[in-house]
């Protein structure tokens, strides 16, 4: 499903710019989201469709889908996105950027909605509730971080994970910009930390260790690849954590389904051959990769 301006409209609280920054408020089914979007001057003269301005690679949106899966891990989120009931908020729009089109403010909207469109299905031209989930988004939601040493941990293995390789791409940069924070660290200050060692993973609350390897994992496929680094740092994370042979195997499968769905999403529909293709690059069985598929497809059926 493209998200389009119209489509979201109707569910537009607030839409308040600061600087090239949009925050926004939207409500669906009596729920308030709060997302951000950031604006970008568009190259061509006059007026262009929204949709030319916001899309993304598959890649780009199945980081953003992972990245919302991470703030639900976290409780709400490092750099949390607010979802409460909704209230006696009204429309305001703000005031600041208006050198800015009309186009490129609705395309930031847009993007903001996109940040939060994880919780939201698009069911006979209205946007609800998501209701139906993976097992690893039910496992993610069943037990949410809570512990400010489990999240540091988290962060910690997170930008070790993307350093495996010896260097962090500008992408990735951008990508940790959005959820950290004073209280897990700046990123310059998590690469100069010691790495994650047994003693600091044993003190990690047990019921937070299988979430934390799974989204380590997940967030290490979203570059649509399965490096052997990461592949090494994972298994090596899994023995410090104590989990057996069996455990990291089905953790690591889980993180797998939910990386070929987020991509399945990204791309809108992929073909049995794309799936296979999608399954190689990141060490997936394709028999796995194909029954995950069908599973989409019996829950958005």
């Amino acid at each position: 499903m493209e998200i389009t301006y119209e489509s979201i409209k109707p569910h537009i609280l607030e839409e308040n710019i600061d600087g090239s920054k949009v925050e926004c408020k939207f409500e669906i089914e009596g729920k308030i989201f709060e997302g951000v979007g950031r604006i970008k001057k568009s190259q061509k003269k006059g007026a262009g469709k929204v949709k030319s301005m916001v899309q993304r690679t598959a890649i780009g949106r199945m980081r953003s889908m992972v990245l919302r899966i991470l703030r639900k891990a976290v409780g709400g989120g490092f750099a949390a996105t607010v979802v409460s009931q909704a209230g006696s908020e009204g429309m305001r729009q703000g005031t600041a950027g208006m050198h800015y089109s009309k186009q490129e403010k609705q395309a930031a909207v847009v993007m903001a909605f996109d940040s939060i469109s994880m919780d939201l299905t698009y069911e006979n031209g209205k946007w609800r509730l998501a209701t139906e989930f993976s097992e690893f988004e039910k496992l993610i939601r069943r037990s949410p971080l809570k512990k400010a040493y489990d999240k540091k941990i988290l962060a910690r293995m997170l930008i070790e994970m993307a350093n495996a390789d010896g260097k962090i791409e500008p992408e990735e940069k951008a990508f940790f910009d959005n959820f950290l924070t004073d209280e897990t660290g700046s990123m310059g200050e998590l690469m100069r930390a010691p790495s994650v060692s047994i003693i600091e993973c044993e003190e990690v609350s047990p019921e937070a260790k299988e979430n934390i390897f799974m989204i380590v994992a997940a967030v290490a496929l979203t570059d649509n690849e399965f490096a052997d680094e990461e592949k090494l740092k994972l298994e090596e994370y899994s023995q410090m954590f104590d989990f057996s042979e069996k455990q990291y195997d089905d953790l690591l499968r889980l993180a797998q389904d939910h990386t070929i769905e987020a991509y399945i999403n990204a791309k809108g529909q992929m073909s049995r051959d794309e799936v296979y293709e999608f399954a190689d690059k990141i060490g997936m069985d394709r028999g796995e990769a194909e029954r995950t598929q069908i599973r989409l497809d019996k829950r958005l059926s």
